[in-house]
């Protein structure tokens, strides 16, 4: 019935602690064997997330920054899709003197920040990538995959939602990927258009995809799939927005793995 398993990665796949616990991976290997493939589909650089990959050994598809980048399972780039450069550069202006807000760039394999001063969100020891300072006033805004702000001051960065909403429109995506992290990236992309190629390049029907997600930039894909799953821990406006998503467990008690154990493995 389900050939294909797609799952985020922070706060879905990953436990708290930004890991992929044994048992999770012994059901992915399992699952594989089986004849099931995995797409791994996170706000990530895809820099990190090979590096995830490649700890497990395994081939997946790969959708990066929000869909930014699409990847097959032999790492060849089947989708690319960049920010507009004046469009990235007024974002990467809108809060830049906010002491309150990180605002932060990938640009090709490079991250790059205005500062990491304050205690706002920011955890560089999530990335292999080593940031960067820049300067809207003289950084080059070519191959710009992802801006995206991070911040405790949640009441700013809805304003900043509803104010990049309002100046650029269907010209962006705009998400929260968990509730500090306001994350943009090209109207042109999406998690879920990145499942269309996938779907597309496969030949699998997205009837026979199983996702797996907990944030707002999940509800695409979510949307589009035979399944839906999202998780205990997910915000509380994916769940209202599917309400006919099934809720499984949360990513501290391996949820993703224990779900798929039980429909897959134990039956």
């Amino acid at each position: 019935m389900y050939r294909i398993i797609t799952v985020d990665l922070d706060g879905t796949l990953l436990s708290p602690e930004n890991k992929i616990t044994k048992y999770t991976e012994k059901i992915i290997k399992l699952l594989i064997e089986k004849g099931f493939y995995f797409v791994f589909a996170s706000g990530r650089h895809y820099i990190d997330i090979m590096e995830i990959r490649d700890a497990l050994n395994i081939k997946v598809f790969m959708i990066t920054s929000n869909g930014a980048r699409v990847y097959d399972l032999n790492d060849v780039l089947i989708f690319e899709n960049n920010l507009d450069e004046e469009i990235a550069l007024k974002l990467c202006k809108i809060k830049y003197l906010d002491s309150d807000i990180i605002t932060q760039v990938y640009r090709n394999d490079q991250w790059y920040i205005n500062n990491n001063k304050i205690d706002n969100n920011f955890c560089p020891t999530l990335s292999l990538l080593r940031y960067k300072y820049f300067r809207p006033d003289i950084f080059n805004f070519n191959k710009v995959s992802k801006v995206f702000f991070t911040s405790y001051n949640l009441k700013k960065l809805h304003n900043l939602e509803k104010e990049i909403t309002s100046s650029f429109g269907d010209q962006v995506n705009v998400h929260f990927s968990v509730p500090g992290c306001l994350e943009v990236v090209s109207g042109k992309v999406s998690k879920g258009y990145g499942l269309k190629l996938i779907s597309k390049i496969s030949g699998v029907s997205l009837k026979e995809f199983i996702t797996f997600g907990d944030g707002m930039n999940d509800q695409d894909m979510l949307s589009i799939s035979g399944k839906a799953c999202i998780m205990q821990n997910a915000d509380s406006r994916l769940k209202k927005k599917l309400p006919y998503a099934e809720v499984i467990g949360s990513n501290k008690n391996d949820g993703v793995a224990v779900f798929l154990d039980k429909i897959f493995i134990k039956k």
